[in-house]
C-alpha cells in the first residue's frame, strides 16, 4: 500500500474527524498554543474550521476544497489552519458558532471562522462552495495585509459583544412560578406546530426530545388534550418515518423534509439516548406498544453497533458510505420485490418512500394501524414485521458500512445511563438497569478520578483526555439521580451531591448567576461560553438547575434551590416568547409551579411498594427507605415498622397514608391542582 502524498500534524491526533483530514494538502494543526504562536510569529490570520466525523457537508467541503492542491496552497500561504472536532471541544465550537451567528444570522457545520492571531473572530460562515471559498480566502488575505488595524478592531468589538451577552438581569428571591405563564408559553408554541405531520411547522425537522418530554408532562398535568394528541402524532410519525432506521433501529439526526421521510443519515448517540428516554416515558404514559417497539429498537441498535467493549458507547455513525450519503440505508425497488415480496405489506413503495429513485423504508402505519388494516393482533404484526426486518438487516449487512466515530464522550454516555434507567422505570426490564450500571462503571473507571471527582470529556482506546466541561458534570449528576430514582440506593445521591458541589466550585459565577461551560482555570479561549437555550441537547445550565432542585429536596440544601431559581429567572423572558428553545427550563418551571411535589415511602416494604407505582406520574420527586437513611427528606420518618407514604409540597407534608393507592390519589390532587 502506497504511503499518502501529504501528511500534516493531525496525524498525531486520535479524533476520527481530525484523522480524516490528516492527509489533506492543507497544513492543518490541532487547536492549541502552537497554532496561535505560529499565527502571531508569521502575522497571519487563523482559520478555525470545525466539524465532526459523521457530518455530510463537512465531507463535501473537504472533497471540494481541502483536498484540492490549488485551494490548499492558498490556505497554507495566507493562513494558519486549525481543525477542531466539535464533539471533542464543544467549548471552542460554542464560541465560534456564536460569533458566526452574530455575523451572519445562521450557523451549522462545517463551521469556518477566521480569527486574528489572538483567536478573536473576524469573519465566518458554514459550507462554502470551492469558488466562493477561494474568493473569501483572497479577500481576507488582502484585507489583513492592507488594513490589519481594522480587522483587529472588528475582532475586539465582536468578542466584547459576546461577553456582554453573558451579563444577566438580577434575580428577585420573591419570584413566583405561576402555571399561567406556562399556559401562555404553550399557547404561543401551538401556533408553530404541525398538527398534520407532527413536529414543528417547518423543515428540516429535528426530533428535539426535550421539547416532547416537556409537552408530554404538560399535556397530562394541564389536561391539555390538543398537546397530548400532538405529542402522540409526532412520536407516531417519527416512529414510522424514514428518520427512524426501520431495519436496524435507532434515529438519524434529522429529517430534511416536513414528512419525516428523508433523513440526514448520520446517527448520533445523544439523540438516541434522549429518544430512548422519551419513548420509554411515552410508553409509561400511554401504554402504546408502538413506543415500546421503538425503545426496544433503539436499544438493539445501540448494543449491536455502538458498544465500545468497556461498558460505554461510541459517539456516532457516519451518513456516508462509499462516498455517498445514505447509500447504506436505501434500497432498489426491484430488489425488494424479488427478495422480499412482503415488503409492501408493511412499507410504502411509492412517492411516500422514494428518494432519488431509491426506497427509504417508511412504514405504512403504526403497529396498531397495521394490525387494524390486516385484522390481526398487534403482537402478531410486530412479529411478522420483525422477521422482515431481520431479513433486510442480514442483506444490508453485506454492504460497505458507514464509519463509526469510536470515541466515547462522558456527557453522551451519561445521557444514555438516564435513557436505560428511564426504560427500566417503565418496563422493569432488568437488562436495562444492568446496562445503565455498566455505563456508570465505564465512566467511573475510565473518565473519572473517584478520589477527586475530576472528569475527562472524551475517551478512546484506553486513553481519556480533555478536562470535563459543564455538560459532562451536569449530565452525569442527572444520571446518578436517575439511578437513585429506580434503585433508591443512596450512594447515587451522595455522589450526585458531591459532583454538584464540585460543579459549583468549577463553573458557577456569582456575578452573573450562571454556570459557564468551561472551568474557571481554563485559559485557552477568547471568551468563556455559557449555554442557556435548549437545542438538540438541553442546555447544561438547565440540566444543572433541575439537578440542584432535586438535590435540594433530598438533602434540604436551600442554596442549591436558590441557584436554580436564579438561573430560571434569567431565561424567563426567552421561555415565555419561544418555548421550543427553552423546553427543559419549562419542565423546571412546571415542577416549581406545582410546589416541587415529593412522594416518600418509609418503612418495611417501601422499595417493593413504590416500584408498583405503575401509573405514569410525571414531575414528582420520589424517595424510599426501609430501615435507615441519610436523607433529610426521610428524617424522622423511619420510626415505625409500618409502611407509610408521605406526600409533600412546598416543603410541607400532609398526614401520612398507609397504602400506595391512597398516595396516588393524593399525588394526583397536587398534579391536577385540586
Amino acid at each position: 500500500m502506497s504511503s499518502p502524498r501529504y501528511t500534516n500534524s493531525l496525524a498525531e491526533e486520535d479524533s476520527l474527524y481530525l484523522l480524516q483530514h490528516a492527509h489533506n494538502p492543507v497544513n492543518w494543526m490541532p487547536w492549541g498554543d502552537e497554532a496561535r504562536q505560529k499565527a502571531a510569529a508569521e502575522n497571519k490570520l487563523m482559520l478555525v474550521s470545525i466539524g465532526y466525523s459523521s457530518c455530510h457537508w463537512c465531507h463535501v467541503m473537504e472533497q471540494e476544497s481541502f483536498e484540492d492542491e490549488e485551494v490548499a496552497e492558498l490556505m497554507n500561504r495566507h493562513f494558519v489552519c486549525v481543525k477542531v472536532d466539535r464533539e471533542e471541544r464543544p467549548d471552542i465550537d460554542q464560541i465560534y458558532m456564536e460569533a458566526v451567528q452574530m455575523m451572519t444570522g445562521q450557523g451549522g457545520w462545517p463551521l469556518n471562522c477566521f480569527t486574528n492571531p489572538e483567536g478573536k473572530p473576524v469573519y465566518g460562515g458554514t459550507y462554502f462552495p470551492k469558488q466562493q471559498w477561494i474568493q473569501v480566502l483572497n479577500q481576507l488575505a488582502a484585507l489583513w495585509s492592507d488594513n490589519p488595524e481594522k480587522v483587529n478592531e472588528y475582532g475586539d468589538k465582536l468578542t466584547q459583544g459576546m461577553k456582554v451577552k453573558g451579563v444577566l438581569a438580577p434575580y428577585d428571591p420573591k419570584s413566583e412560578w405561576p402555571i399561567d405563564a406556562l399556559e401562555e408559553t404553550v399557547e404561543k408554541w401551538k401556533t408553530r406546530l404541525d398538527n398534520e405531520r407532527g413536529g414543528p411547522d417547518k423543515a428540516p425537522k429535528f426530533p428535539l426530545p426535550s421539547n416532547y418530554s416537556f409537552l408530554l408532562k404538560y399535556g397530562i398535568i394541564a389536561d391539555d388534550e390538543a398537546i397530548r394528541q400532538h405529542v402522540k402524532l409526532t412520536l407516531n410519525q417519527m416512529a414510522i418515518g424514514g428518520i427512524y432506521d426501520q431495519v436496524g433501529g435507532g434515529f438519524t439526526r434529522y429529517s430534511t423534509d416536513a414528512d419525516w421521510k428523508v433523513p440526514h443519515f448520520e446517527k448520533m448517540l445523544y439523540d438516541n439516548a434522549q429518544l430512548l428516554s422519551l419513548y420509554s416515558e411515552a410508553y409509561g404514559a400511554f401504554g402504546d406498544a408502538e413506543y415500546l417497539h421503538i425503545a426496544t429498537g433503539i436499544k438493539s441498535w445501540l448494543k449491536l453497533e455502538m458498544q465500545n467493549g468497556k461498558g460505554g458507547y461510541f459517539s456516532a455513525i457516519d451518513a456516508d458510505s462509499e462516498g455517498e450519503e445514505g447509500k447504506f440505508y436505501v434500497w432498489e425497488n426491484d430488489f425488494l420485490k424479488e427478495k422480499f415480496p412482503n415488503f409492501s405489506t408493511f412499507y410504502q413503495t411509492d412517492h411516500r418512500a422514494l428518494w432519488e429513485g431509491k426506497v427509504i423504508p417508511v412504514r405504512r402505519g403504526t403497529l396498531n394501524e397495521l394490525a387494524k388494516a390486516s385484522v390481526a393482533d398487534a403482537d402478531e404484526v410486530r412479529n411478522e414485521l420483525q422477521k422482515l426486518n431481520d431479513g433486510l438487516l442480514l442483506s444490508r449487512n453485506e454492504r460497505e458500512r458507514p464509519g463509526t466515530d469510536d470515541k466515547s464522550l462522558c456527557s453522551w454516555n451519561a445521557m444514555l445511563i438516564t435513557g436505560f434507567a428511564t426504560s427500566y422505570l417503565h418496563t422493569q426490564n432488568e437488562d436495562d438497569l444492568t446496562e445503565a450500571k455498566k455505563i456508570q462503571a465505564f465512566i467511573e473507571t475510565e473518565l473519572m478520578d473517584v478520589a477527586t471527582l475530576d472528569l475527562k470529556h472524551t475517551w478512546k482506546k484506553g486513553r481519556a483526555k480533555i478536562e470535563g466541561f459543564l455538560e459532562d458534570f451536569a449530565f452525569l449528576i442527572e444520571a446518578y439521580l436517575s439511578l437513585y430514582e429506580v434503585t433508591f440506593e443512596e450512594a447515587y445521591l451522595e455522589r450526585a451531591k458531591e459532583l454538584a458541589l464540585k460543579t459549583l466550585d468549577l463553573f458557577y459565577d456569582d456575578k452573573t448567576g450562571v454556570f459557564f461551560f468551561t472551568a474557571h482555570h481554563q485559559e485557552d479561549l477568547v471568551s468563556r461560553p455559557m449555554e442557556l437555550s435548549d437545542n438538540v441537547i438541553p442546555s447544561s445550565n438547565a440540566v444543572m438547575a433541575e439537578n440542584l432542585i432535586k438535590l435540594s429536596s433530598y438533602f434540604h440544601l436551600p442554596h442549591f434551590e436558590a441557584v436554580a431559581k436564579r438561573l430560571l429567572k434569567a431565561v424567563e423572558s426567552g421561555m415565555k416568547e419561544y418555548g421550543a428553545g427553552y423546553s427543559h427550563w419549562a419542565m423546571i418551571w412546571l415542577r416549581l409551579s406545582l410546589g416541587t411535589p415529593e412522594l416518600v415511602a418509609a418503612g418495611e416494604g417501601a422499595f417493593s411498594e413504590i416500584k408498583k407505582l405503575n401509573e405514569y406520574i410525571p414531575i414528582v420527586i420520589r424517595a424510599a427507605a426501609e430501615k435507615k437513611s441519610s436523607l433529610e427528606l426521610l428524617k424522622g420518618r423511619l420510626n415505625t415498622d409500618a409502611l407509610q407514604f408521605y406526600i409533600c409540597q412546598n416543603r410541607s407534608c400532609k398526614q401520612p397514608v398507609q397504602s400506595l393507592a391512597e398516595a396516588e390519589t393524593e399525588i394526583k390532587k397536587i398534579l391536577t391542582r385540586n
